[in-house]
């Protein structure tokens, strides 16, 4: 197993100039035992930060003992239970005035810079390359493998479900185009390691394209449809029967509502959620989130038509 001490990522962030500041959670009352023999809190933290070990990566609000996450989220050092957290000053309050809580790893640590997420790509590369390896899909039955082998199917990184078909080359689990633009214009891949569930029913058609999570996972939920030539990014969630019709574009992270249709050429953009029964006009471009049951077109998007009351 690949390990690496929270020492060593933060000397190479360092170098790399991705860390400003490292702190680590001290148990205050074994500090406080200890005081008398003249040891600080410095002495306490320098061995931890060494014995800290990390194998693995994980978002923020599920990082166990000894796995690596990233955080730009106001307070998320106070709530982290991870090895260590790569976050930038906001999301660090907090951390040097609290000790691990009982539900928390017993030591963590907080690599403080500005630039977490590219932080967290240079680290992933440097420590944990062979997490960007692709995995074998789990299909359901062997009969389900083999329709997609029949079909051209390119399916890594998946969980798939019963009832699941695939189109003639289609792409499912395929990484996702995460970058980060270091100071001298340079892009750094940001690393695409989670998965892509397609649930009960899902049909994926010819040509389309569905994207690995960057760290978790695309869902697509049961009885949802996607059409030809449309590309679902990187941690998407796609909720139940949902009609994704052909050549839509939706951008990583979105979030699409049960039933609601988006109708062809149309593009979603990064984090906007789409509500339940919501209608997406052909063409549209949209930029902020839809309410449920409304229908929009345009560029960019506008309501054509508001939910009833």
């Amino acid at each position: 197993m690949n390990m690496a001490s929270v020492a060593d990522i933060a000397a190479y962030l360092r170098s790399e100039g991705q860390c400003d500041r490292l702190l680590v959670s001290v148990d205050r009352e074994e500090l406080a035992g200890q005081s008398g023999g003249g040891v600080t809190e410095a002495d306490v933290a320098a061995p931890i930060v060494c014995a800290i070990e990390i194998d693995g990566v994980q978002v923020d609000t599920r990082a166990g003992p000894s796995e690596m996450a990233w955080s730009k989220r106001a307070g998320a050092a106070a709530e982290f239970r991870g090895g260590v957290l790569l976050c930038d000053p906001r999301a660090a309050v907090g951390a040097e005035a609290s000790s691990p809580r009982a539900d928390q790893a017993a030591a963590r640590a907080f690599i403080v810079c500005s630039r977490p997420r590219l932080a967290m790509a240079l680290a992933v590369r440097r420590f944990f390359a062979h997490l960007l390896t692709d995995r074998q899909a789990r299909f359901h039955s062997a009969e389900q493998r083999a329709q997609a082998a029949a079909a051209g199917a390119w399916v890594m990184n998946a969980a798939v479900a019963t009832g699941v078909t695939f189109g003639p080359q289609c792409s499912v689990g395929c990484s996702g185009m995460g970058y980060e633009r270091r100071e001298d214009g340079a892009l750094v891949g940001f690393p695409q390691l989670g998965t892509v569930i397609l649930e009960e029913d899902v049909e994926i058609a010819a040509h389309a394209t569905v994207q690995r999570g960057a760290i978790g996972a695309t869902r697509i939920c049961r009885g949802a449809k996607i059409g030809p030539h449309v590309n679902v990014g990187h941690n998407v969630e796609v909720g139940p029967d949902v009609l994704i019709t052909g050549h839509v574009q939706i951008g990583g992270g979105a979030r699409i509502g049960a039933g609601a249709v988006l109708w062809q050429s149309c593009a979603i953009a990064n984090g906007v959620t789409i509500g339940e029964g919501a209608v997406i006009g052909m063409g549209a471009q949209v930029l902020r989130d839809v309410p449920a049951g409304e229908t929009w077109v345009g560029n960019p998007a506008r309501p054509l038509r508001r939910a009833q009351p």
